[in-house]
């Protein structure tokens, strides 16, 4: 089959505003057209930048065109609802009223035809005739060119009936109110049924005076008849209530023919129309089974309301009912097909045409007044459904001809069978209505697609396996449709049921509305890209995964829609995992991500290696819990390459993701780190306890590797080698405990005290025989490096106390923007909490200075959050000196009495 051509456009993001900004000016232009004319200045004004936006829809809506439907008071552009304002409501109104369920604006649009379609809207009076005749004359199905109406029908019909739509006109609700001088005797059903009487004797049979026994000579109870009085009631207590005589099709005619006549008798302002004798002429000309059918429907008029008044809209009650149940009648005998109703009620229809222009002007007069007039075609549609009984209604529906039924009485069936609890029959009818656009007529798949769109709703509340099946339907058919028309409906359906699917949570729909278009990518490349984000599942990954995690299980089907779109959902977990606060949330993610199978580590592999320093940063974590072989393999490069920012996030996503091979990853990567990503890398090895590492940790505080590195960073070894009990490093920690020189200890307090604290955890012995004649205050050695507390569920613990202190404790903060006073709250070894006026933004570097005796306590550190009045901050780097007066405040403070806050949770 031959895929479209590659010059189209395609549908993208861009294209919808275009597109929407044309629906508005449409419709603006029509209400200046209305009022000032298509010439007036205004109007033309208006009508340029109209022209200008549909060209430029048009020529971003690829192939397909650009399709503008209306579903009840909802405009829908290429199957997707717009903003529903009263602007958007008052012009799909006008659309449904008309009949018409969309129009399609084609490449080969020119001026003209969006003159003519303006002209259509705005013509207005019974000359003229209806909007949806207007319509059909300037876009019939003949026309070839860039606009076509589809329009809403009850049955299939050719074109060049379009113009004779009987049942639009026969289900009009009234004649118009200007015939107030009629006689008496004319609007009287009983004088009426005197004439029918009096025509009936003429040809031998005898009259039946009277009106009460009249009506009870017809045969017709109290309870039953047309309820033509009210003008309200539907068929079923209409004339199929009553048993009629067999009337032939020219019968009927005829008779309707004769009410035409009355009606514009009754109407008009001549009183020869009105005269007694010819009427009694006319009826009796009129086949006898006809005279007898009126004098039966007028009898029951009498009997429902005895006061009646033959006024307009009782006359064309009549009408309707006499017409509906000749249709019905014929159907159920098996006369004629359900696909040739209409044609069947189109052709009496003609000897109403008088009635027709009569309605058209009252309706003229209502709609131009604000009012909605529903068509004559939607009234008697509903009319004759309501008369189908059941058995019928089930048929028609789960037959190959279901496609002939408005989608409105399918979805009224339906419903009601829901609410009876017969949920597999209206299953089955959904399906069997979902199959009708694959029929191998056009004009079939053309109406089930635009039936499949408005019904989208109903299927998503049936059941998902119907709405899975329907999406299955139109897949099949869109892969084989070669009608540009047929393909944008088509499309619209589809892209309908699939938005239906995600809404409702339907994931095994979902993944079938991919595969469709999967398998339709193959064959139509271009018109997929256009679908794709229309349908708009990746944009509700996130939306997926967060429900998927807030739930006690994964819902049935997501890990299939996930792994349809592994790229996007890959991605989407990426982040997700680096926003987890528990580690049991992390672990969801993880197995999510497992779950989607090897395509997302692949696309997170190639993110990793090729995109931005701020995105690979992003997908690292997830790929050291998929990969971590690939991260190992990468990263040494990206590190080269990348600055101090994404060192510092590359740290952090490994020590959220908790990896099992983490450590080794940044052990090895210690020559590369930034020194002020190092320290934070130190304390993550210590924190994962992977004895693998010790070596590499020994020779660092050593200063066997990075020599020329600072003390600071050589405390934050040492420490990490007292986290992972390393007793192969015992013997550097007693050396750097014990070695004296002349005139004191060979190393910094603060190094023998990180020593001492790690050797209290390798041999505690040992440490506490030795800690008195250490010379250390054994209060700053009780402010140890805390160990992770495998039962709290955190993915990064804490790793020194917090002090809460007692009273605030000034700081000055330098950053690049400047000189700020803050005051400090909570304080540890890691960071602290900052009060006031912080004007810094999260990943700030700032120099903060403590007061502390005669000199400052200097050190660096990055800010980690900002919110009201408040900033948090994590130390990054610091003397070897200042760490040591740190650690003296905080004992001063409080620290090491039991107070602080020893809790472990994720660190600030």
């Amino acid at each position: 089959m031959p895929t479209l051509p590659s010059g189209s456009a395609v549908k993208t993001e861009s294209a919808i505003p275009n597109a929407r900004a044309f629906v508005r000016s449409l419709n603006v232009l029509l209400k200046f057209a209305r009022l000032y004319g298509l010439e007036h200045a205004r109007s033309a004004g208006q009508f340029e930048v109209c022209w200008s936006e549909l060209q430029e829809a048009v020529g971003s809506s690829g192939p397909t065109g650009l399709l503008l439907g209306a579903s009840g008071s909802q405009l829908l552009l290429d199957g997707v609802p717009l903003e529903s304002t009263p602007a958007e409501r008052s012009f799909a109104d006008l659309l449904d009223t008309a009949g018409v369920a969309s129009i399609c604006f084609q490449q080969g649009v020119d001026r003209d035809e969006l003159a003519n379609l303006v002209r259509a809207f705005m013509e207005t009076g019974p000359r003229v005739g209806m909007l949806s005749d207007r319509l059909e004359q300037y876009f019939g199905k003949d026309s070839a060119g860039g606009i076509r109406v589809n329009e809403i029908r009850f049955v299939a019909e050719d074109a060049a009936y379009s113009e004779a739509r009987v049942a639009a006109q026969l289900t009009a609700r009234t004649l118009g109110a200007d015939a107030d001088r009629i006689q008496d005797w004319f609007r009287s059903p009983e004088k009426m049924i005197q004439l029918i009487a009096a025509a009936e004797g003429s040809h031998g049979v005898a009259t039946v005076p009277g009106s009460a026994q009249t009506a009870g000579s017809a045969g017709v109870g109290q309870g039953s008849g047309l309820g033509a009085a009210g003008g309200g009631s539907g068929p079923g207590q209409g004339a199929g209530s009553a048993t009629l005589p067999q009337l032939d099709e020219a019968e009927l005619q005829s008779l309707l023919r004769l009410l035409a006549q009355f009606g514009d008798a009754a109407h008009g302002k001549n009183p020869k129309q009105l005269e007694q004798a010819k009427w009694q002429q006319k009826l009796a000309t009129l086949p006898q089974n006809a005279q007898m059918t009126l004098r039966q429907a007028l009898a029951t008029v009498m009997a429902q309301s005895p006061s009646a008044k033959l006024d307009e809209a009782v006359l064309l009650r009549l009408a309707e009912d006499l017409a509906i149940r000749f249709a019905l009648d014929r159907f159920q005998r098996g006369e004629v097909r359900v696909n040739a109703v209409r044609q069947l009620l189109e052709k009496m229809g003609h000897e109403l045409e008088t009635l027709r222009k009569l309605l058209r002007a009252r309706e003229e007069k209502m709609a131009s007044a604000g009012l909605s007039v529903e068509s004559h075609g939607d009234v008697l549609d509903r009319q004759f459904w309501a008369a189908v009984p059941e058995s019928g209604k089930r048929a028609v529906l789960t037959s190959t001809e279901a496609w002939c039924i408005p989608p409105r009485n399918v979805q009224q069936y339906v419903e009601e069978l829901l609410k009876r609890g017969e949920s597999d029959a209206a299953g089955d009818v959904l399906a069997k209505y979902a199959t009708c656009v694959r029929s191998r007529d056009a004009e079939a798949r053309k109406k089930a697609a635009i039936g499949l769109g408005q019904l989208a709703e109903l299927y998503s509340k049936a059941a998902s396996q119907r709405l899975q099946e329907a999406i299955t339907q139109i897949g099949q058919q869109m892969a084989a449709e070669k009608d540009p028309e047929l393909q944008t409906l088509l499309s619209a359906a589809f892209v309908r049921l699939s938005q239906e699917s995600s809404s409702r949570r339907y994931f095994r729909a979902m993944q079938q509305a991919l595969d469709a278009l999967s398998d339709l990518e193959e064959l139509r490349p271009t018109w997929v890209q256009s679908l794709r984000p229309r349908i708009g599942v990746e944009n509700r990954v996130p939306e997926f995964i967060e429900e998927a995690l807030t739930a006690e299980a994964i819902p049935d089907g997501l890990v299939g829609v996930l792994m349809r779109v592994p790229d996007v959902a890959s991605e989407h977990l990426a982040v997700r995992l680096a926003r987890s606060g528990k580690r049991s949330e992390r672990e969801n993610v993880v197995q999510l991500a497992k779950a989607i199978g090897g395509a997302g580590a692949r696309h997170l592999k190639e993110v990793f290696r090729d995109a931005h320093q701020s995105k690979a940063a992003t997908v690292a974590g997830l790929l050291s819990r998929l990969d971590s072989a690939a991260v190992e393999e990468l990263w040494p490069d990206r590190l080269r390459h990348g600055g101090r920012g994404f060192h510092d996030a590359m740290v952090r996503q490994l020590s959220v993701a908790g990896s099992p091979d983490r450590g080794i990853l940044l052990t090895n990567a210690i020559e590369l780190l930034d020194p002020m990503a190092l320290p934070l890398a130190l304390d993550e090895i210590g924190m994962c306890g992977d004895p693998k590492t010790a070596d590499r940790l020994a020779q660092l505080a050593e200063g066997t590797i990075l020599p020329e590195t600072s003390d600071y960073v050589r405390v934050k070894a040492i420490e990490a080698l007292g986290r992972m009990r390393a007793v192969s490093a015992a013997g550097s920690l007693y050396r750097f405990v014990e070695s004296r020189k002349a005139f004191g200890w060979a190393y910094p307090e603060e190094i023998r005290t990180a020593a001492i604290q790690a050797l209290a955890k390798i041999d505690p012995e040992w440490a506490q025989g030795f800690a008195p004649q250490s010379g250390l205050d054994g209060k700053v050695l009780a402010l140890a490096p805390l160990d992770p507390i495998a039962e709290r569920d955190v993915v990064r613990h804490r790793r020194y106390k917090r002090v809460k202190l007692p009273r605030s404790v000034p700081a000055t903060i330098t950053s690049q923007r400047g000189k700020y006073s803050s005051s400090i709250s909570v304080l540890s070894l890691e960071g602290g909490l900052l009060n006031g006026d912080v004007q810094l933004a999260v990943g700030t570097e700032a120099t903060l200075k403590i007061p502390s005796g005669l000199r400052s306590i200097s050190l660096q550190a990055v800010v980690r959050f900002v919110r009201s009045h408040q900033a948090g901050f994590e130390t990054i780097g610091m003397g070897i000196e200042d760490r040591a007066k740190l650690r003296r405040l905080l004992v001063s403070l409080g620290g090491a009495d039991g107070t602080a806050n020893q809790e472990a949770h994720r660190t600030v």
